[in-house]
């Protein structure tokens, strides 16, 4: 087969593998100058150096990203800093660590290594953990992640220290709007499954060279070539006059809802199509920071306690400073995610609260920091609502196919997702 593939992000680098997995020519079409999608690298005039259109974090339970790095001959522990799961605050009031132990064990010894959480806390997590087992990990529809930690008994502290910071982490929504069955659906894959599951990955390249450019070595690449419209002639598709036998549309949801329109349209077609608009989206910020010289801090992730309603909307702190191999060296960066917020501030008045933030919060003290740069990705996840309306895969048109972190799959709007959509979407083509 012959196949298009319009978009070069995690889920159309990942289809264009498996689509060479399985014989088929792929031709990629991508309308920016990098690959990569929203986890690209950014080369920044700002700081001097390239760093990435945001910080992002990876979970050991991404299984199928790290089969697909194995597939490729790149061995997930030269490229990630890997340590297991440490939710911990600057100030250091907060403490929830896993055990360097086989399952259950790593969860059984947290009490252990933990600080700042009481046994009955830990009884409470344990709650949740057998009420979600109990379910089989499944949750009554419309129920949000706030409804079901009230339900379970959750502390309003550990809610506020634990439960909290990890939804917003996943789902870049806040817990009072947050759809409680993807978040179960990420805590199946990571406190109810094994150590490495838990485990906490930070790439050590750029987003870009992690995996995606290798992804593509045997398709034929083209950047800067947006695609306006796809047509259909007879069982083929024409893109931009090209004939193709399969289309996968990899591109954002907007992108995607303007290329099935493009296509003839019945009223089945289009209630299909019209379901994309369902969706709404939260921007995440980044915040990098380039110190005078590598932050003395030795801790390479911690969790900052946020205004949540000013603009000490720092919510965790990552010290690239600490971490001699690392592409990012020794920038310093800071996440806010629903960074609504910010909308309307200027750059600079950002910049100085952040850092008065973590000066205020942090025992060592922020060297002098010599350039910054505020990167924010507008529609960077789908808001993760109760009852949200997900396109599937497969669209009414045959051999077109949807593949992003917005399709319908287990997860939220997270690289794995992603991939997992672009493996499945490429598997699902049909020959003639």
């Amino acid at each position: 087969m012959n196949i298009a593939i319009i978009g070069a992000g995690w889920a159309g680098c990942a289809a264009a593998w498996q689509a060479h997995k399985l014989g088929y020519r792929a031709t990629v079409f991508e309308a920016a100058p990098i690959i990569g999608g929203r986890a690209r690298k950014h080369s920044s005039q700002a700081l001097g150096q390239i760093a990435d259109n945001g910080q992002h974090i990876l979970l050991g339970a991404y299984q199928s990203t790290l089969a697909l790095m194995r597939e490729l001959d790149l061995e997930p522990k030269q490229h990630f800093h890997r340590f297991d799961l440490d939710i911990s605050s600057m100030k250091a009031d907060f403490c929830f660590r896993t055990a360097a132990l086989p399952a259950p064990w790593h969860l059984l010894g947290a009490p252990f290594r933990s600080r700042g959480v009481k046994f009955s806390e830990f009884l409470q997590l344990q709650q949740l953990q057998r009420y979600l087992k109990k379910q089989r990990w499944q949750i009554q529809p419309g129920t949000t992640v706030a409804e079901l930690l009230q339900q379970t008994g959750q502390s309003t502290r550990l809610t506020q220290k634990l439960w909290h910071p990890l939804c917003v982490a996943a789902l870049n929504t806040p817990i009072e709007q947050a759809c409680a069955q993807l978040f179960a659906h990420v805590l199946r894959d990571s406190l109810g499954a094994d150590r490495s599951a838990t485990q906490m990955l930070i790439p050590l390249r750029n987003m870009s060279d992690l995996w995606p450019q290798r992804a593509l070595q045997h398709a034929r690449i083209h950047t800067r070539h947006p695609i306006r419209a796809v047509q259909r002639q007879g069982q083929q598709y024409l893109l931009d006059g090209q004939p193709f036998d399969g289309v996968i549309i990899a591109t954002n949801a907007p992108s995607a809802y303007r290329l099935l329109q493009s296509l003839d349209a019945e009223k089945q077609k289009l209630d299909f199509v019209n379901q994309i608009t369902s969706l709404d989206y939260n921007p995440i910020a980044t915040l990098y920071l380039k110190p005078e010289k590598p932050w003395e801090n030795p801790h390479v992730m911690r969790m900052l306690d946020e205004d949540l309603h000013g603009l000490a909307a720092g919510q965790w702190v990552f010290n690239h400073g600490a971490l001699n191999n690392s592409e990012l060296y020794p920038l310093i960066a800071v996440t806010i995610s629903y960074a609504n917020r910010l909308q309307g501030h200027d750059k600079t008045e950002i910049a100085r609260a952040i850092i008065a933030q973590i000066n205020h919060q942090s025992p060592w003290p922020l060297p002098t920091i010599t350039a910054f740069e505020l990167i924010t990705e507008k529609r960077a996840t789908f808001i993760a609502k109760p009852h949200l309306s997900r396109p599937h895969p497969q669209t009414p048109w045959p051999n077109v196919l949807l593949a992003g972190d917005w399709v319908h799959n287990d997860y939220p709007a997270v690289l794995e997702g992603a991939v997992r959509s672009g493996i499945m979407a490429a598997k699902a083509l049909q020959p003639h």
